[in-house]
C-alpha cells in the first residue's frame, strides 16, 4: 500500500505542468529539518521510500509522505503519514499514527546568528493499524538553524527533544549538515545525526545524498547512510520526489 501512495503522488504531480517562481526547497532526504517556509497559499508534497537493514535478520521499508501548506511568509502547517513494513521471522505492516506539524521562522541570519526556525511535531494517540499502536501522545520540538557560509555552501543544524509515543521516554536529538549547491538545481550534503537518552545507549549516525530539481517546482532525491556508522550492521537507502503545487 505504501508504494501505491508513492505512485499516486507521482501521477498527481505530473498532472501539474506550471512551475513556481523559485527552485523548490525540501525537508528531505536528510535527517535535519530545514529552515525554509513554503510560500503562502502553496502546497508542497514530499514523499519517498526508505529501505533499511536493522540487524542480521530484520529489514524494513517505509513510505513517508509530508504535506506542507504555507499559511504566512513565516508559518506553515504540515501533515505527515508513514506506512511501514518490518520483516524478521514474520512480516508486520501498517500505517503508523498520524502526525501533525507546525513550522515557524523565528529570525533571519544576521552575522554569526543563523537563520532559526522552530519545528514541532505531534504524534497523535490514534491507532490506524494494530501493528503500530498510538497509545500516547508523542512530540518532537526542534530548533533548526541555517548559516550561509558562501553563496553555495550552507551549514544546517538541529537541536531537539522527543517524547516516544510507545514508551513515553524522553530523548534528545542533534544534527549537523554541510550542504553544497553544485548548481542552482543540484545540491549535495553530508550529515551527522545523533540521539541521546538517559534510559538507553546513545546513537550516532551519518548519511550523505543529493537533491536535483528537474523543474522549479519538482525535485528528486537520494540518500544513503547508517544510524550507527556501521554499514555492516545496519544501513539504509532512501529515494523520493517533492513537488510544489501551483495555485
Amino acid at each position: 500500500m505504501g508504494k501505491n501512495i508513492l505512485f499516486a503522488t507521482i501521477i498527481l504531480i505530473c498532472s501539474y505542468g506550471l512551475a513556481a517562481q523559485n527552485v523548490i526547497n525540501t525537508d528531505r532526504p536528510d535527517q535535519s529539518d530545514g529552515t525554509h517556509i513554503v510560500e503562502k497559499n502553496l502546497i508542497q508534497v514530499e514523499t519517498g521510500l526508505q529501505f533499511s537493514k536493522f540487524d542480521e535478520v530484520t529489514t524494513g521499508c517505509d513510505n513517508v509522505t509530508l504535506i506542507r501548506f504555507g499559511v504566512t511568509r513565516r508559518f506553515e502547517v504540515r501533515l505527515l503519514n508513514q506506512y511501514s513494513v518490518v520483516k524478521d521471522i514474520i512480516s508486520t505492516s501498517g500505517f503508523r499514527p498520524p502526525t501533525i506539524s507546525f513550522k515557524n521562522q523565528i529570525c533571519d541570519q544576521k552575522g554569526l546568528l543563523p537563520k532559526i526556525t522552530f519545528v514541532s511535531y505531534f504524534h497523535l494517540p490514534i491507532t490506524i493499524s494494530p501493528a503500530f499502536k498510538g497509545d500516547h501522545l508523542g512530540y518532537t520540538f526542534t530548533l533548526a538553524g541555517r548559516h550561509d557560509l558562501t553563496p553555495k555552501m550552507k551549514i544546517y543544524s538541529n537541536l531537539g527533544i522527543n517524547r516516544d509515543q510507545e514508551s513515553t521516554h524522553t530523548n534528545y536529538l542533534a544534527t549537523l549538515e554541510v550542504n553544497y549547491n553544485v548548481t542552482d538545481r543540484f545540491s549535495c550534503f553530508v550529515e551527522y545525526f545523533g540521539n541521546y537518552a538517559a534510559h538507553s545507549s546513545s546513537s550516532n549516525g551519518m548519511d550523505l545524498g543529493f537533491i536535483y530539481a528537474f523543474k522549479n517546482n519538482f525535485a528528486v532525491d537520494l540518500a544513503v547512510g547508517s544510524p550507527t556508522m556501521n554499514l555492516t550492521l545496519n544501513k539504509f537507502i532512501s529515494f523520493g520526489i517533492s513537488a510544489r503545487l501551483p495555485r
